[in-house]
């Protein structure tokens, strides 16, 4: 598993050179993951949102942009931040989305327990699940989210994105959420239990290097308008 150096980059060009991680990586035959920051305030929302829902909600200071991945509204003012790219080629690649992501985020709990943290993955429900429309991701966890003890708040959460290239996973956890973390140690150990979950040991690399243009045109298309107050 490539494991890229942690940066920070705004909210448009983080969600960039997430979806090239999916489509453009030049190894891509390996699971990569990249660990980021964010150099604005910002907040993102799901593939398949409404910009209008969302924009009243967020403060006119913090930058609001669509996700290529799934779910509600993110805020990103004070998270810790991933991304994982499958290749299609990869046995995980083959799983249910609600098994993809159970795998991912029980890598999480696994690091964050490490530190003595009383986190859980959410139990997928006994029966029939009714439809819930998503809404803001922080506030009310899903089946496999991670949450703090039995009782306790969200934690972490997850969004997907499936083509035939491969899986990409956007996930977060909230700082607030687990204070005291010590976040240095969980960029060590949660690459790790991530590496062991997906039987692909973890390998430091450089930042791809990717086509000037073809940075530029995903770059562009996650700032504007088109992509972002869509319909």
């Amino acid at each position: 598993m490539d494991l890229l150096p942690r940066t920070e980059g705004a909210a448009a060009e983080n969600m960039a050179r997430d979806l090239l991680l999916l489509e453009a990586y030049p190894r891509a035959e390996v699971p990569r993951l990249r660990l980021y920051g964010w150099s604005e305030p910002a907040h993102t929302f799901g593939v398949s949102q409404r910009w209008a829902e969302w924009r009243p909600r967020v403060p006119a200071t913090s930058a609001l942009v669509r996700r290529p991945t799934g779910g509600g509204l993110v805020s990103h003012l004070d998270d810790w931040t991933f991304a994982l790219a499958l290749p299609a080629s990869h046995p995980a690649f083959g799983l249910e989305a609600i098994r993809s992501y159970a795998l991912v985020l029980g890598a999480l709990a696994e690091a964050l327990r490490l530190q003595g943290r009383d986190v859980r993955q959410v139990p997928m429900p006994a029966g029939p699940r009714a439809y819930q429309a998503p809404t803001v991701c922080g506030r009310r966890p899903e089946p496999h989210d991670l949450v703090a003890g039995p009782e306790g708040g969200k934690v972490a959460g997850a969004a997907q994105k499936r083509t035939r290239e491969g899986l990409l996973l956007q996930g977060y956890v909230e700082r607030a959420a687990v204070p005291g973390c010590d976040w240095a140690r969980l960029e060590r150990d949660f690459p790790a239990a991530l590496a062991d979950a997906l039987g692909a040991a973890p390998k430091p690399v450089g930042m791809p290097t990717t086509d000037a243009a073809t940075l530029a045109a995903a770059w562009s298309r996650f700032a504007s308008a088109a992509w972002n107050e869509r319909s």
